[in-house]
């Protein structure tokens, strides 16, 4: 398994705003998106946690816009995740446009683990942090061989 996660994404029509181009929430979904498919991939079991009462919460977004997308556009959304400390983890999400090799956006996000019951931040077990895999940048989707 690759310490990073590619979701490929067409834009449709109905992702388009009043200025013709993909609203910026939706690079916010996508990136919602690659996380929780990238999660499941590495064995992370969102509803048994959650029947545990425990899971991941959003403590900060932060996105860097650089280009438009359109409808049309194939993209790549590759997410990976880069550090993690005592209760929380970053991870980093690109954005991209393969065909024209164009980043789209670059996304930070801090997840924070938290008991859902007590809506309490907790620390991350070993269990579930050695899930999580770590990982420096990794290459960008024209220049690795993935197929996109």
């Amino acid at each position: 398994m690759l310490p990073y996660y590619d979701l490929p994404h067409l834009v449709e029509d109905d992702e388009i705003d009043s200025q013709q181009h993909v609203h910026n929430l939706r690079y916010l979904q996508w990136t919602l998106w690659a996380a929780g498919k990238h999660s499941a991939a590495m064995g992370w079991d969102s509803k048994q946690a959650a029947a545990d009462g425990l899971g991941w919460v959003v403590r900060k977004h932060e996105i860097t816009y650089r280009r438009a997308a359109f409808a049309g556009d194939h993209l790549v959304i590759r997410t990976w995740v880069s550090d993690m400390d005592r209760y929380a983890s970053i991870r980093k999400t690109l954005i991209c446009r393969p065909a024209d090799q164009a980043v789209l956006a670059r996304v930070d996000t801090r997840w924070v683990y938290v008991n859902l019951r007590a809506h309490k931040v907790v620390e991350i077990p070993d269990s579930v942090r050695s899930l999580m895999i770590q990982s420096k940048t990794p290459p960008m989707p024209w220049t690795d061989g993935t197929k996109t």
